[in-house]
């Protein structure tokens, strides 16, 4: 077990590049190739550079050469420093401070005079930036940036392409990543799990989904990178190197496939696809076999590094390379070797894949030589056309403005009065953060005609217009024919992610705001007394609340509305003592009396809490992890051993198992994967273990595929609705049986927003509204029988076309009605399941007090026995 009561950064942590041996002060050397300082060739076989390595070698390269400088952009999640290399011609690195300022004025060209333009044009140098290694395991490309840096650096060809470019160098998104994998790799070899996956997340809190928090911007090094993006450097490119699945191509390049997110500029579109030509070109030209374009990845989703800066003005090019075992090499025979559905169908000569790979043994250092031809041809293109880079760059902020001003909706306005005011800040800060302009109006507006108070306005006639317009408007996923006439093509990912929805926030579109006098405040909160009740609606009284509680605070839930300024509170108002909250800044609060807070619940107490932690990298988990440690909520990691163990209600109240199958949780790892401590999941001892608990007393916590392992454990009068294998056959069946015939499609839905109706007066549904947005990833639902000894939290509406806000859903009569959360008494104790997550990603703010609200309800079993 391992407590994570919270989180503390030390500065003495950061571990300090500058530290490397360099050079005696005035003694000349020629900038080290990286053999020189690592002792090995960069993509040997079974050999990785470790973050220590990489930096050191950074470092010497960066003292040793005038054409590379060392930025540490601010420490990871663990600590570590965050590097960025910034390469050019001497003359430019000697003036980087200029072109940093030329460029913020490209990138917003609403006051750039016309003589100013056309010196930019002659003068300024296209920047580009190269990202690599954001997934821990896919880590060539750590490595492949310290002979990209050298060369640039000492090759006299790309020396002068960086008289007209700069280039900036992230060796790694995901330094701790690195770090993780290099660790885990080393103590593998010539074991029989030598290369093989990791038992937890090679991001210290998401893991891979590091790569899906680009406009949410929850995590450091996101946080670090795009302030590089929009506030300091803004790039015309952003090149994103990955890698894939082993048994396919050997490296995609663009262009994507369909479809075409509304918000993406054909310009940039066009840019993509060029640049995905040229890197084509050079690999071929360099005999470089298994080169693909135009398969897997689309231009639809929003959220990924190459994707939100699309929305930004800026070209966002990925490559994705086949991997190894790590840095251990795979033998391939052609019969290994697969397409994919999205525009590969076969493995097999095509336009998009005219010199296939015929298999052999494929290293590292292929993947290594492969991404850095890719690069260097970029950085020949930049160079090439600067002028035309730059041109398109004015272009498209000049057209994102014009269209501000010309189309629909001219603006979003965001009221501040809103039940949940903290999810209005959060949705404020997520926009600013992607370098959205948000003005604060205190006074009055009418807005197409309707008076609404002190509102945040979102201007859509700015230069980053699509990211704020993609952000705030619906998502509606095209439903294409994958060939004329044939089956629809649907999303093989996230479809909708409106934030408005997934934070519980009024957005409202407007083509005309004028001032006006705001609406005159009907009551004032009560400043007087002792006792004050904390609305909840407002998500942020959930950390005042538990850090209170953790205080020694005595807290009780008022079970019905208490009158308020404005309205009344809900049922589920936190009442505490006003001396409680000194130093803490709660949300909407009124006065009450000792009457109405004798009214209410017992006092509240915080459980003692597990988080069920598998040896098998569960990203969901990790958020969990990541929303309790940033709400300061108390808990503690157990493993399968201690869950094996039992006696798990002499330990802890509650336990939560985050969204999993049935299939990791009880089984695990494979003992030929990872050494044995980490094979083997629960078991059937688990699951014992886990009913006892129940049994004894204690609440169960699942979320999402979870349920089925809860369904395991404990004999539950309900159903689970899940979405069924992935096919198209049904619709082929339909058409050769009768093309006139109606067949139910099947439940599918890999990443969309849609709608439950919610039970306010249950517990867990405290603070919410009658009807929610939830975040449905192919997720589960529950068939529940009347009255079956169960109480349903929340359900899906009845009709299906009632059901879906944001996205893509396609049979929804598989759902309509069935409840989305429910809970069961069991024993002495009782299981509670969330059909969806409920904390989605660090995204769906407006559904994280339901998760709060099951961890307070856990904590007054013992004061209901």
């Amino acid at each position: 077990m391992r407590s994570h009561a919270g989180r503390g950064l030390a500065a003495a942590a950061l571990a300090l590049v500058a530290a490397a041996v360099l050079p005696s002060p005035g003694v000349a050397q020629a900038p080290p190739r990286p053999s020189d300082v690592l002792g090995f060739e960069v993509g040997a076989d079974r050999t990785l550079a470790d973050w220590g390595q990489i930096t050191g070698y950074f470092a010497r390269l960066a003292a040793s050469s005038a054409s590379v400088a060392l930025d540490t952009l601010g420490a990871t999640t663990n600590g570590q420093p965050m590097i960025m290399a910034v390469i050019s011609s001497p003359r430019n690195i000697a003036r980087l401070g200029e072109i940093r300022t030329a460029q913020a004025r490209l990138a917003d060209p609403r006051t750039l005079l016309p003589d100013e333009e056309r010196r930019l044009l002659e003068t300024q140098p296209s920047v580009i930036l190269i990202q690599g290694n954001i997934h821990g395991s896919e880590i060539a490309a750590s490595q492949m940036a310290m002979t990209l840096a050298y060369r640039l650096a000492t090759n006299d060809t790309l020396q002068r392409a960086l008289e007209q470019t700069v280039v900036l160098l992230i060796p790694s998104a995901n330094p701790d990543g690195e770090q993780i994998i290099t660790e885990w790799y080393r103590r593998g070899l010539g074991t029989a799990w030598e290369g093989g996956p990791v038992p937890w997340l090679y991001h210290p809190y998401v893991g891979h989904d590091n790569n899906r928090d680009w406009f949410m911007v929850t995590q450091r090094e996101t946080r670090l990178v795009t302030d590089v993006l929009y506030r300091q450097w803004f790039p015309e490119i952003l090149y994103d190197v990955h890698q894939m699945y082993a048994e396919g191509a050997r490296l995609f390049v663009p262009p994507f496939v369909d479809p075409i997110n509304p918000n993406v500029d054909p310009l940039i579109v066009r840019a993509i696809g060029h640049i995905g030509a040229e890197m084509a070109l050079a690999l071929q030209a360099r005999g470089k076999r298994g080169v693909a374009d135009g398969v897997i990845y689309d231009l639809w989703w929003h959220g990924g590094a190459r994707s939100t800066p699309t929305r930004h003005n800026m070209i966002g090019v990925l490559t994705e390379a086949a991997s190894v075992r790590i840095a251990t090499p795979i033998v391939q025979t052609p019969a290994d070797l697969k397409g994919h559905e999205r525009g590969l169908p076969r493995y097999e000569r095509r336009m998009n894949f005219p010199d296939p790979w015929p298999g052999g043994t494929w290293r590292l250092g292929d993947i290594v030589e492969y991404e850095l031809i890719a690069s260097e041809a970029l950085v020949r293109m930049a160079s090439q056309q600067r002028e035309d880079y730059i041109r398109n760059f004015i272009a498209l902020g000049r057209k994102a403005v014009h269209l501000g001003e010309t189309e629909s909706p001219r603006a979003y306005v965001i009221p501040v009065d809103q039940p949940d005011r903290s999810a209005v800040e959060r949705l404020v800060e997520v926009l600013r953060l992607g370098g959205v302009t948000v003005d604060r109006r205190p006074g009055g507006l009418l807005a197409d005609g309707r008076l609404l108070g002190e509102s945040y306005v979102v201007p859509m006639a700015q230069p980053y217009r699509a990211h704020a317009k993609d952000l705030l408007e619906i998502q509606r996923f095209p439903r294409l024919p994958k060939y004329p006439g044939g089956p629809v093509e649907r999303p093989y990912d996230v479809a909708g992610w409106t934030l408005p929805l997934q934070l519980g926030v009024r957005a409202i579109a407007v083509d005309s705001l004028k001032p006006a006098r705001a609406p005159a405040a009907s009551c004032r909160a009560s400043a007087s007394g002792s006792l004050v009740a904390l609305d909840p609606r407002d998500t942020e009284n959930y950390r005042v609340v538990i850090a209170a509680l953790r205080r020694g605070a005595v807290i009780r839930r008022l079970t019905s509305p208490v009158p308020a300024c404005g309205g009344a509170f809900p049922a589920g108002a936190f009442v505490v003592e006003r001396s409680a909250m000194r130093g803490m800044a709660p949300g909407r609060l009124t006065a009450v009396s000792s009457g109405q807070a004798r009214s209410g619940s017992a006092p509240l107490r915080l459980p003692r809490a597990a988080l069920y932690r598998p040896w098998t990298a569960n990203a969901d988990e990790g958020w969990t992890r990541w929303v309790f440690d940033q709400f300061g909520v108390p808990y503690t990691s157990v493993t399968d051993s201690v869950v094996r163990a039992g006696a798990l209600r002499d330990q802890f109240d509650l336990l939560i198992v985050p969204d999993m199958s049935l299939r990791e949780a009880r089984d695990g790892m494979l003992a030929t994967s990872v050494p044995p401590q980490y094979a083997g999941g629960l078991g059937a001892s688990g699951l014992a273990s886990l009913s006892a608990f129940v049994h004894a007393g204690g609440t169960l916590v699942t979320f999402d595929r979870a349920a089925e392992l809860a369904m395991a454990a404990v004999d539950l009068p309900v159903a689970r609705v899940s979405v069924p294998p992935r096919s198209d056959d049904w619709e082929e069946e339909d058409r050769a049986a009768d093309t006139t015939a109606s067949r139910a499609e099947p439940l599918y839905a890999p990443g969309s927003i849609l709608r439950v109706l919610i039970d306010r007066t249950h517990p867990v549904a405290y603070g919410m509204q009658d009807t929610a947005a939830v975040y449905f990833t192919n997720s589960v639902s529950f068939d529940v029988p009347s009255p079956g000894g169960l109480r349903v939290i929340a359900h899906y509406p009845a009709r299906a076309q009632d059901i879906l806000l944001s996205g893509f859903l396609q049979g929804g009569d598989a759902i309509a009605g069935k409840a989305a959360a429910v809970e069961a008494t069991v024993g002495r104790g009782r299981v509670i399941m969330f059909g969806f997550r409920p904390q989605y990603r660090g995204q769906s703010y407006g559904t994280f007090k339901m998760v709060f609200n099951a961890l307070l309800d856990g904590g007054t079993i013992p004061a209901r026995r």
